[in-house]
């Protein structure tokens, strides 16, 4: 089984603020419209989340969110045996802790997390240059109360789970793939973060470098189309999981939101 866990609907200016909207709203000028979406795996051999969420990051108690999403589908954050990081934006690894008592605790204190270790340093050099006192603090806790796995130095667990670096949207950007039980699907960060960039060509200016994104999308999009791979796009808010079921010259490659949120076999 593979689910969206559904934080909410945003819209997001150049402040890097995450500002709730209806997902039937319109953002306002100049800003973003985005979701957000961690993803859980769950089958007989794995228990897991492709990134994280907002937690302490964003606005209203994301903990909370994360909680009553695993619930729903009978779990506690306990059960989670690995987190696999695309990148390290806080929109999506500020849940790896949330706050109590003044301090940090551990989400998924059972979880080993796997990370680019190059990202890493680059996120924690930049918050110290930048004063980000609060993003260091965070760092720090995470840092030495985690499991941090580098993926550079040890391949992801299990098997079942490959991370590849790609860039793009930022420099040690991580593909993540999942393949066991029969299911099969892609996670690519916010370098397809949405399905609408699926048929479109564009170089973002957010990105670090929007023309290897966009290489990204179009060599991952031919592979998940002729290898059928599910799509998991983690700032889309109407139907996160995406399949594509053929491609035309002229149109592009037709796809099908589940917007359910939850594809595949439940577990075992």
């Amino acid at each position: 089984m593979i689910a969206a866990l559904y934080e909410g609907t945003y819209e997001v200016g150049m402040d890097g603020k995450f500002v709730p909207i209806d997902p039937k709203e319109q953002p306002k000028r100049g800003t973003l419209k985005l979701a957000v979406n961690p993803f859980l795996i769950q089958n007989g051999k794995l228990t897991a989340m492709i990134d994280a969420g907002l937690g302490p990051f964003g606005p209203g108690d994301h903990h909370a969110m994360m909680v009553d999403n695993l619930a729903r589908h009978n779990l506690e954050p306990e059960d989670i045996q690995h987190v696999y990081c695309s990148h390290l934006h806080t929109d999506h690894i500020g849940g790896l802790l949330h706050e109590r008592f003044g301090t940090y605790e551990l989400t998924f204190p059972n979880a080993a997390i796997w990370l680019s270790g190059k990202d890493w340093k680059l996120f924690t050099s930049r918050a110290e240059e930048k004063g980000h006192e609060a993003t260091v603090r965070w760092a720090m806790y995470l840092e030495t109360h985690g499991d941090l796995r580098f993926v550079e130095d040890t391949p992801p667990e299990p098997e079942i789970i490959s991370m590849t670096t790609i860039g793009g949207h930022t420099k040690y950007h991580q593909a993540i793939f999942y393949d066991g039980d029969g299911e099969k699907a892609m996670m690519l960060g916010d370098v397809l973060g949405r399905p609408v960039a699926i048929n479109r060509k564009f170089a973002a200016k957010y990105d670090n470098d929007g023309r290897k994104s966009q290489q990204n999308r179009d060599h991952y999009l031919r592979k998940a189309l002729e290898e059928d791979y599910l799509i998991l796009t983690y700032h889309s808010y109407n139907g996160a999981i995406v399949a594509l079921q053929g491609f035309d010259e002229q149109k592009g490659y037709h796809i099908e939101k589940i917007t359910s949120g939850v594809a595949g076999k439940s577990a075992q």
